[in-house]
């Protein structure tokens, strides 16, 4: 059976490289904005499982993995900045304040039309940043491909505590992509 990444993120290519898996790359180009819902956690999982059905129905013979990622402050969601002054604003809003990361996975089995997805949370404190860190962390990262301006080497530099599971450093739930894959037959 294929093993499909519906992404072309580093992160979760990495995710996939580290596990052994030979794999494609297909990206969903699913349009995101299609699917809203009040519960973060629900709406990860639900983006992930739409990501990976769109290619999965394309596909035969497949299991499909697909992921979503994205902040949760103050009762708003913070997805991929438009620009670099929105990345700003996003990582000074954030600045001293404590906000979950929330990491969505899917697996769907194109053959059985099983889907398998989950979501799970992170909770980190950023310290107190200056204009200057942030204006420098935009100009020498990829921020506009990450949640809410920053990826792993963002927690790094600005986190001041880390709660839960290690889900940041890989934008997906990899510990449950194991047991999905194993579930589906994947020696992994």
């Amino acid at each position: 059976m294929r093993i499909i990444l519906a992404s072309q993120s580093s992160v979760r290519k990495h995710a996939l490289d580290v596990l052994g898996l030979t794999y494609e790359i297909i990206p969903s180009d699913f349009d995101e904005s299609t699917i809203r819902h009040n519960d973060p956690n629900m709406l990860a999982q639900m983006l992930s499982e739409a990501k990976s059905r769109v290619v999965g129905e394309n596909c035969s013979d497949a299991l499909v993995i697909a992921a979503d990622c994205f902040v949760v402050y103050d009762n708003k969601i913070y997805e991929k900045p438009v620009d670099l002054t929105e990345a700003k604003e996003m990582l000074l809003t954030l600045s001293g304040n404590t906000f979950r990361i929330i990491a969505g996975l899917a697996v769907y089995n194109s053959t059985s039309k099983k889907m398998l997805s989950t979501s799970e949370v992170c909770e980190v404190k950023f310290r107190d940043l200056s204009e200057y860190e942030v204006d420098d962390y935009v100009t020498r990262y990829p921020v506009l491909n990450c949640a809410a301006a920053f990826e792993a080497d963002g927690l790094l530099r600005f986190a001041e505590r880390v709660k839960g599971n290690y889900n940041f450093k890989t934008a997906m739930p990899v510990d449950k992509l194991v047991h999905f894959l194993r579930e589906n037959g994947v020696n992994v």
